[in-house]
């Protein structure tokens, strides 16, 4: 395994019966970094990421962490991962204090240390106001922190979330993305591993990123190197009616496609290949007079995932 690396991950594979999930997965995540998976419904993300926290077994090929092997070496590598799923598993009924103090308690922290861990954790997360309040009656941003803290309580060096903002309404979301950060930044060998379908939160928190399509790595990079992969520039175009977008979308020849959540918006990842350039000011002169507004723009992770993970 390369130096600077937590999980190396080698020829992997996946199945269930004749069901393919992972088939030759190889790639590296580097020690202190935050490395994002994306993929679309399907792609194996979750798989991956239960594999490398040891929850489930690889039908062959290898994953090591830390320089341990999640299958002859099991117990060493749960030492060293801190796990928050996407589905919350916490008790209800059970107040923050108390989740925290079960975590220690379960790890073999011994009382006095499980309980200053938990002091700890709670300052980390700033749940002082929370920390006796049940978990039932916590918000869903709150929630998720809790889940965060409890995954820390061994002072984990490779930390997995699993579609870590699914449910969280916009602010709880960016609160938790500058927690993620924080806690990154904090503790320079300490690694995050995370999935999630949110391009915006993988543009947002990503120092690494890894394209998984139909069981494959089609991608792994950093954020920027993926980008200029699919054109240095993006043009944007803002259309006068519903039925003109729809007309340029079915006749594009350069590859216009709808903006999301904009239905009368469109965009285009500028290649350098003069033939999809000429082919781009064919399609515009067809909608001319219905252009509203155009705009260049660096590419984005959007325009990354059209390309790499449809395509």
């Amino acid at each position: 395994m390369l130096k600077n690396t937590s999980v190396g991950v080698t020829d992997l594979m996946k199945s269930y019966g004749e069901r393919t999930v992972l088939n030759g997965v190889s790639l590296h995540v580097r020690r202190g970094g935050r490395t994002v998976v994306l993929g679309p419904n399907g792609a194996g993300k979750s798989t991956l990421l239960e594999i490398i926290s040891t929850l489930r077994s690889p039908t062959s090929g290898t994953v090591v962490v830390e320089g341990h092997d999640v299958v002859t070496d099991t117990r060493a590598v749960r030492r060293l991962i801190g796990l928050a799923p996407q589905s919350n598993a916490l008790d209800p009924l059970a107040t923050p204090l108390e989740v925290l103090g079960f975590q220690g308690a379960a790890l073999g922290l011994g009382t006095r240390t499980a309980r200053r861990r938990s002091r700890e954790l709670v300052e980390l997360f700033r749940l002082g106001d929370h920390q006796n309040t049940r978990i039932a009656k916590l918000s869903g941003g709150t929630r998720r922190k809790v889940d965060l803290a409890v995954a820390l309580v061994g002072s984990p060096s490779l930390i997995v979330l699993d579609e870590p903002t699914t449910g969280l309404d916009p602010l709880a979301r960016m609160d938790f993305w500058d927690e993620l950060k924080r806690l990154s930044s904090d503790a320079g060998s300490r690694t995050l591993l995370i999935s999630t379908q949110d391009l915006h939160e993988a543009e947002v928190l990503a120092t690494d990123i890894v394209v998984l399509r139909d069981g494959k790595v089609i991608a792994h990079d950093s954020p920027d190197a993926l980008k200029s992969l699919v054109g240095d520039r993006t043009l944007t175009l803002t259309l006068d009616t519903l039925e003109s977008t729809d007309r340029l979308i079915e006749a594009t020849l350069a590859g216009f496609r709808p903006e999301s959540g904009e239905p009368t918006t469109v965009r285009l990842a500028l290649p350098r290949d003069p033939a999809v350039l000429r082919a781009a000011l064919d399609d515009i002169g067809t909608v001319a007079a219905s252009v509203e507004q155009m705009r260049l723009a660096g590419p984005s992770l959007d325009d990354v995932f059209a390309a790499l993970a449809t395509g």
